[in-house]
């Protein structure tokens, strides 16, 4: 820390002689201690965040429940069974994969989108950059993880 303050003083201290001025440096240690100690608990929180995404990836609560209204809805408007949901959160990117299993020969791949798209417009609000994916399966083997 000391260096770096010194380092900073170095660029003042050309302008401070130009006026006839000299730079001392002196850091307070209590000031130290309290600026640590109001910055830390920020940064534990931060590095606690980090981590449970890069283990998890998962999204918080806050965000899965939305993500699960916006499939119910979905599930509701357009008569489906009930879907297996995945969602991966990695910081501004929400990345969300909805299955639904359908009986054969019933959807079109424009129908499919129409779902795709009513989920993306109720994540809208979530202000990620959201990557949905809508599958609809006749195989139920096919949506397991």
């Amino acid at each position: 820390l000391g260096e770096m303050i010194e380092d900073v003083a170095d660029l003042f201290a050309v302008k401070a002689q130009e006026k006839g001025l000299d730079l001392a440096t002196y850091v307070d240690p209590t000031l130290v201690l309290i600026a640590s100690a109001a910055i830390a608990p920020m940064a534990v929180k931060l590095a606690r965040q980090a981590i449970r995404e890069l283990m998890e990836a998962a999204p918080p609560d806050e965000l899965s429940a939305i993500i699960e209204q916006a499939a119910a809805e979905a599930t509701e408007h357009f008569d489906l069974a009930d879907p297996v949901i995945r969602a991966t959160r990695l910081g501004r990117r929400l990345y969300v994969e909805i299955d639904y299993l359908v009986s054969p020969g019933v959807w079109r791949v424009e129908e499919e989108d129409q779902v795709r798209r009513f989920i993306v417009d109720r994540l809208a609000s979530t202000e990620h950059q959201v990557w949905a994916t809508v599958e609809l399966s006749t195989d139920r083997s096919l949506m397991e993880d």
